[in-house]
C-alpha cells in the first residue's frame, strides 16, 4: 500500500488483518527496509497483524532529498498521519535502532495511538551538547561518505562491530537490503534524523502511561548499559537482555523476540 503524507508516498505492508489479532507496526532501522522483518513474519502472524513501513528515506518510501523532510517533528507527523488513516485498534509499536529512536518521538505526544510498546536496541536522545555535537560531526561525515562512496560506506557498515554476531544468511539478506537504497535519501535522512539532531525526550516520556518493553543483546554492550538506565526511568518499563545477541536481537535470537512480543501481546 501507500499513503501520501507531507507531499511524498510512504511503502506500507498490512501482511494480514484477522480482526480477532491485535496489530503491531514495525520500524526498521538506519540503512534497512521493512524487509529486514520477514524472517520473522511466520511466527509473528500466529499472534498479530504485522504492519511494517519503510520509513523516509529507505526502501521503497518515495522520498525526498531535503533533510528538512526528515525532522524528528516531519517523521512523527508522517507516521502518525498513516497510523490513524489505518484506523486499527489495539495496535502495537515496535521500533528498532533508528526505528526506536522514532518510536519513542512518537510516544512522546502520540502515546493514545497505542495499546503498549517495545523498542530494541535505541535510546530517547543524546542529553549532552558535546555529545550531541560530536555525534552531528559524525553523521555529517557519514552522509559525506554516503554520497561519494556509497559501496565502501555499505562495506564499513556492516563490519561493525555491532553487527558482527548477525547469522551470515541475514547478514546477506541486509546487504542486499543496503545496496538496493538511493544514497542521497540516506544521507538526507542522517542530516535529519541523525542521534545528534533527533531532540532529547527522556524526561518528556518518563511517565508514559502504557506497557513499555525495552530490548537489548548481552553482546551489545553499549545498549545493555542505555536500556538499564532507560528501564530505571519508565515507570512502566520491562527489560530484557538476550543472551548471545549483538544489535540485531531480531536476527541474533529471532524465538527470544518472538516470546517477548507474544507474551506481552496475547
Amino acid at each position: 500500500m501507500q499513503f501520501y503524507t507531507d507531499s511524498f508516498y510512504y511503502h506500507v505492508t498490512l501482511h494480514q488483518s484477522k480482526s480477532s489479532l491485535p496489530y503491531l507496526l514495525m520500524l526498521h532501522g538506519f540503512m534497512g527496509n521493512s524487509h529486514v522483518f520477514d524472517s520473522l513474519m511466520d511466527e509473528l502472524k500466529s499472534f498479530c497483524n504485522p504492519i511494517t513501513i519503510d520509513l523516509a528515506g529507505h526502501g521503497q518510501t518515495q522520498s525526498p532529498t531535503d533533510p528538512d523532510f526528515y525532522t524528528a517533528d516531519r517523521q512523527v507527523h508522517q507516521v502518525t498521519s498513516i497510523i490513524r488513516r489505518l484506523n486499527f485498534e489495539n495496535l502495537y509499536l515496535y521500533g528498532y535502532s533508528m526505528g526506536g529512536r522514532l518510536a519513542f518521538q512518537i510516544l512522546a505526544s502520540h502515546s493514545k495511538l497505542f495499546s503498549g510498546a517495545f523498542i530494541e536496541s535505541s535510546h530517547c536522545g543524546i542529553q549532552s551538547d558535546e555529545e550531541r555535537l560530536s555525534r552531528q560531526i559524525l553523521d555529517e561525515k557519514r552522509a559525506q561518505q554516503i554520497e561519494s562512496g556509497f559501496e565502501n560506506f555499505i562495506e564499513d557498515w556492516i563490519n561493525l562491530p555491532l553487527f558482527q554476531h548477525t547469522p551470515e544468511n541475514l547478514k546477506a539478506v541486509y546487504e542486499n537490503i543496503m545496496k538496493q537504497q538511493n544514497p542521497e535519501q540516506l544521507a538526507a535522512s542522517l542530516r535529519g534524523f541523525g542521534a545528534g539532531m533527533m531532540p532529547e525526550i527522556c524526561d518528556q516520556i518518563s511517565n508514559l502511561n502504557l506497557p513499555l518493553t525495552l530490548i537489548a543483546g548481552e553482546l551489545d554492550h553499549k545498549y545493555v548499559t542505555i536500556m538499564t538506565k532507560l528501564s530505571s526511568q519508565f515507570k512502566s518499563a520491562d527489560l530484557h537482555i538476550a543472551e548471545k545477541a549483538g544489535h540485531r536481537v531480531h536476527t541474533d535470537q529471532p524465538k527470544k523476540l518472538i516470546q517477548i512480543l507474544k507474551n506481552t501481546i496475547t
